[in-house]
């Protein structure tokens, strides 16, 4: 019968990574863009072009019923980490926002004497 140690090692195996031996820490992440200059890690925060295009495609294929839900769940807090993190967005939401068509605006009420 194995141990509870080795049923553990065993199901973690199953994973995709190996199993970390029983008192060790897993090795600390290192951030890749720490070796990077300040001028090439602000460059890569820009938005691409070829990446908005990307992303302009792939909305464009979503039906619209998930697009409604990705608009009901993304709030505008998450919305600004988002474009943090693919600045392209910021792009594609200008440009949505300037093809939608603004509501009609609703005659003003002339009150009780209007019709006069």
């Amino acid at each position: 019968m194995a141990t509870e140690e080795e049923m553990m090692m065993e199901e973690a195996m199953m994973g995709e990574r190996p199993p970390i031996p029983m008192g060790m820490q897993a090795p600390a992440r290192q951030d890749p863009l720490e070796s990077m200059p300040a001028e090439a890690r602000n460059m890569l925060m820009e938005p691409d072009e070829e990446i908005e295009i990307v992303l302009m495609a792939r909305l464009a294929n979503i039906p619209q019923e998930d697009l409604n839900v990705l608009d009901a769940a993304i709030t505008p807090e998450v919305s600004m980490i988002l474009m943090k993190i693919l600045p392209e967005l910021g792009d594609i939401l200008d440009k949505v926002a300037d093809a939608t068509p603004a509501p009609p605006m609703p005659e003003p009420s002339a009150g009780a004497l209007g019709a006069l």
